[in-house]
């Protein structure tokens, strides 16, 4: 089953009120990117306050993984921004690749992506610091603006480069930047210092990155951060390349993605021994990592929906995954809680042990009713 939404004309960047559902792209891909927003619109909420008011271990297990690792480690909540990205790199053959065929020169795709990239960054600024014009204190770097660095940069390899460049650029950038991590000093501490305080990283954002940082000595969107995780972006690609390709069978493709993400995670796993594992320094190991759960996690519902065709348990994924940044800002600047307790309200009083959770339930559904809505408007956001 092949999924078919329309590449947005101009109006751009923004708003396309076009048949987006009529382009050559995977269903999964749409659901998948649609599944990892639900947890950061309110999914992991919904674990929550399920864990508050029940004694069943699976809940307080898949609680305790939807909250982020201090450091060092890996809960399941620390793959949703990568497997974000590595769908972002997938999509990157579907769109682009689409663009080539037309005829459209490598220079306009290019001057195209750019324009979105600074898009995701100016949305990504207002994100962290509403509407506000003090510039000097302003938190640039941004979870919007790194999915923006590393499609820009796994779009210019795809352009530019054959599957062997850009799994060569993949090889580079993670080695390189491990390279930077474990032997250039930082003042007062050293080499290969992997702290809050002694991380290359973290010293390179101190010194160049403008406005404030999210952490006291870094920030996990830094600068070499950024490009450390265009690495999970570029393996997307060339898994997008390897969806594309007619020579190998549906299943084979997918037998392909599943061995080789268990290779990665193996290799993750080993290398964590040296460099461990940690997000927020994007290390390479964690990198490894999330690339190889990603393909894991790409086969499955590759194999589900396009292959054996189980898709009507998907749609509010889909809903979500076809307009993610959409929610993703409305989740920031409306107010769905405040709407969700004005019409819960008495149902909460009666069953007052739930209260949380049918409160959730209502901001859940109203964010689904409202990307129900922009659906049938046909009105997508596009960046």
């Amino acid at each position: 089953m092949i999924y078919q939404p329309q590449l947005p004309t101009i109006l751009a960047l923004i708003m396309d009120k076009k048949n987006s559902l009529h382009s050559t792209r995977l269903q999964s891909l749409d659901v998948l990117r649609g599944f990892t927003m639900f947890w950061i619109i309110g999914g992991d909420a919904l674990i929550h306050s399920l864990a508050k008011v029940t004694d069943i271990k699976a809940i307080k297990w898949l609680s305790l993984q939807l909250t982020h690792v201090e450091w060092n480690g890996f809960h399941f909540l620390d793959l949703i921004f990568p497997l974000f990205m590595f769908v972002s790199g997938v999509a990157i053959p579907y769109s682009l690749g689409n663009s080539l065929k037309k005829g459209i020169s490598k220079e306009k795709i290019l001057f195209k992506v750019s324009k979105r990239v600074l898009l995701l960054i100016l949305f990504g600024i207002i994100y962290n610091n509403e509407i506000y014009f003090d510039f000097a204190n302003l938190r640039y770097a941004s979870v919007l603006g790194q999915i923006g660095v590393a499609y820009f940069i796994a779009a210019l390899v795809y352009l530019y480069a054959n599957l062997k460049g850009q799994i060569l650029a993949v090889i580079i950038i993670l080695f390189g930047f491990w390279g930077l991590m474990m032997l250039f000093p930082v003042p007062g501490f050293g080499a290969g210092i992997l702290s809050h305080e002694g991380n290359f990283s973290g010293y390179m954002d101190r010194l160049f990155l403008p406005g404030k940082m999210y952490r006291e000595h870094y920030d996990p969107q830094g600068l070499l951060l950024m490009i450390s995780a265009a690495t999970i972006t570029l393996m997307g690609t060339t898994t997008g390349s390897l969806l594309k390709n007619d020579n190998y069978s549906m299943l084979r493709k997918t037998g392909i993605m599943v061995v080789l993400g268990f290779l990665l995670i193996g290799l993750s796993l080993v290398w964590n021994i040296w460099y461990p594992i940690n997000k927020e320094i994007w290390s390479s190991s964690f990198n490894v990592l999330t690339i190889g759960l990603s393909l894991l996690f790409v086969s499955g519902f590759y194999y589900v929906i396009d292959i054996k065709g189980f898709s009507k348990w998907s749609f509010p994924f889909l809903l979500i995954g076809l307009n993610p940044i959409t929610i993703y800002m409305a989740h920031r600047m409306v107010d769905f809680r405040y709407t969700a307790n004005f019409l819960l309200a008495g149902t909460m009083q009666i069953f007052e042990s739930y209260a949380e959770v049918i409160l959730v339930l209502g901001i859940l559904g109203l964010e689904i009713l409202l990307l129900y809505f922009l659906y049938k408007r046909k009105i997508f956001l596009k960046v």
